[in-house]
C-alpha cells in the first residue's frame, strides 16, 4: 500500500525527518534537498537518473534515504531502494536498455547506494532497515518515497 501524499516535514531537532514515509515528486526532492550546494546538486543528479530508469522499467516504488535527507550541510551519500517490476527479468532478457543499465548498477554495486527489492516483503524489510538511525539508540526516522 502506498503512503498518503503529504508534505515533507521539517527536520527534527536531531536533524532527521520525523518518523514516517513521505511521498514527494522529483521536483520537491530536488528543491528541498538537492539545490543548496554543489555536493547536494551532485547527489540529486544521481537520484534523477535512478528516477528516470525506474520510470522506464515501470518500477513499482522507489524511496531515498542517507545523509542526503537529513539536515547535514554536505551529505556523504544518498541511499535508495527500488521495488522492481514483476517483469524485470523479462525486460533484461529482451535487452531493454533501461533494465540492463539498472541491473548493471545493482549487480556491480556502482553506485553502491542503490538497492533492489524484488517483492513487497523485501520492500518492507528495506523500509524497516533504513527507518532507524545509525546512532547508538537506533531511533526511528523518516524516509522519502519518490512519486513515479
Amino acid at each position: 500500500m502506498e503512503p498518503p501524499r503529504n508534505k515533507i516535514p521539517e527536520f527534527r531537532q536531531d536533524g532527521y525527518l520525523p518518523e514516517g514515509l513521505f511521498r514527494a515528486t522529483e521536483a520537491e526532492i530536488t528543491f528541498r534537498f538537492g539545490a543548496s550546494n554543489r555536493c547536494r546538486q551532485r547527489l540529486v543528479h544521481r537520484i534523477r537518473r535512478w528516477i528516470e530508469l525506474s520510470g522506464f522499467v515501470r518500477a513499482r516504488r522507489l524511496f531515498i534515504d542517507g545523509s542526503f535527507i537529513i539536515a547535514k550541510i554536505e551529505p556523504n551519500d544518498v541511499d535508495a531502494v527500488v521495488l522492481l517490476p514483476i517483469d524485470f527479468d523479462r525486460q533484461i532478457a529482451s535487452n531493454s536498455a533501461a533494465a540492463v543499465e539498472l541491473e548493471e548498477m545493482l549487480l556491480t554495486r556502482r553506485p553502491e547506494e542503490l538497492f533492489a527489492a524484488e517483492d513487497e516483503v523485501d520492500w518492507q524489510e528495506w523500509i524497516e532497515f533504513f527507518s532507524r538511525t545509525r546512532e547508538a539508540d537506533g531511533r526511528p526516522k523518516g524516509l522519502v518515497e519518490v512519486e513515479l
